[in-house]
């Protein structure tokens, strides 16, 4: 079977809405009929079963030590999105799964799905680099705020470093208005072509949404409301787009590719024991 598309959701700040973002898209495109995987990749920190109101009894390190299948691991999400959580605390581990003979059942498993969607923790830490560089596609989230954008310029560019045929898309969230949105879009992607010699794709912005906040209070996605809010709205575009647009590289899935992010770092033996 064919692998599937893999989106990296990633910022270079923490608290920009990427997390809340991650499941929201997962569920868009579930509504446009795509089978998706939604990964929690924020080892130790991770927040996607609470966001969905479960608690896991397993997760993504325990799957990439090899202490358990990934079939074991999984949750069932809404809209027929299965998470893939991470710890909520720190888990000595090592990705001992990441193996030529452990890659197979992972690859085998991720093909039952269109979208590979992967929450990455945020800044300029190793497993953070290696989740992003290993997708087909790069989703680069900031707020308007001038630390979130510096922060997601930063990112950017180590991100280049390790893959020059990334491709990108530049999302705001946060966004008082379309105006505010535009300019930001504008200044980001003349900061990239200009110092990085990089194009970065408009990929819209999400308005600012009372509704999103109390949505993550009762622990449901805010795209699950009738009517939806303008967030939702957003967010049914984009994966709309996702969808009817194609990557300009054919599509690798996210585990082969995150091994050799693996083998390339040095990140299993970075990682704690």
């Amino acid at each position: 079977m064919a692998a599937p598309r893999s989106l990296a959701i990633t910022s270079g700040k923490g608290g920009v809405g990427k997390s809340c973002v991650a499941l929201n898209l997962a569920v868009s495109l579930a509504r446009c009929q795509q089978r998706v995987l939604l990964i929690d990749a924020d080892l130790g920190l991770g927040n996607q079963a609470i966001l969905i109101g479960q608690s896991p009894d397993r997760t993504l390190e325990e799957v990439l030590s090899g202490l358990c299948p990934i079939e074991a691991a999984v949750l069932d999400g809404p809209e027929g999105v299965v998470v893939l959580p991470a710890a909520s605390q720190l888990l000595p581990w090592r990705p001992a799964a990441l193996t030529a003979a452990g890659l197979a059942p992972l690859r085998s498993y991720e093909t039952h799905f269109d979208f590979v969607l992967v929450d990455t923790g945020a800044g300029l830490a190793p497993k953070v680099l290696d989740f992003a560089a290993a997708a087909d596609q790069l989703l680069l989230l900031t707020t308007p705020e001038a630390t979130a954008i510096a922060d997601a310029y930063a990112i950017f560019k180590v991100l280049l470093q390790r893959r020059p045929d990334l491709a990108p898309g530049l999302l705001v969230n946060m966004a008082d208005s379309a105006a505010e949105a535009s300019e930001l879009q504008e200044r980001f992607g003349e900061m990239t072509r200009r110092f990085l010699g990089a194009e970065i794709d408009n990929w819209g912005y999400i308005p600012l949404d009372r509704y999103v906040r109390e949505a993550a209070k009762r622990q449901i996605p805010f795209t699950l409301a009738t009517p939806p809010p303008p967030a939702a709205k957003a967010l049914a575009r984009l994966a709309e787009n996702l969808v009817e647009g194609r990557p300009a590289l054919a599509p690798q899935g996210l585990f082969a590719p995150l091994w050799r992010q693996f083998l390339s770092s040095g990140s299993p033996e970075q990682a704690p024991t």
